[in-house]
């Protein structure tokens, strides 16, 4: 039979497997060579487009979809918005004294009074 990169030749064996009956072995396996190539294809297309048209709501997807792309892209050139973790150690914080205040008074002295009246 033809090689794979014929695409034309493939496609006239793939055509006679709807049109003709394969008088050998030979000739059933050749078409079903052939038209495996053209359906390959279809079903990859399919899928690529019920993606597209249809794509899944995980978060994963619409992070790593390829409309998300130039979200991408923007980031690296121009730079994103601020990460959501540090970037650099925190200052020191007097861990004991606000576990202290937390308990005793139940809230934090710095943080101003949490009454209406005032």
């Amino acid at each position: 039979g033809p090689p794979m990169t014929d695409l034309q030749a493939n496609a006239k064996l793939a055509l006679s497997f709807f049109t003709k009956s394969p008088m050998s072995y030979g000739e059933c396996k050749q078409q079903c060579v052939s038209l495996r190539i053209f359906a390959l294809a279809a079903v990859n297309l399919g899928i690529c487009c019920a993606l597209f048209c249809d794509p899944p709501k995980s978060s994963y997807w619409m992070r790593m979809s390829p409309t998300f792309y130039y979200s991408h892209l923007k980031a690296l050139l121009v730079g994103g918005p601020s990460p959501v973790f540090l970037t650099e150690k925190a200052e020191q914080t007097d861990v004991p004294g606000i576990v202290q205040q937390l308990t005793t008074l139940r809230r934090l002295e710095s943080a101003g009074s949490d009454s209406e009246d005032e």
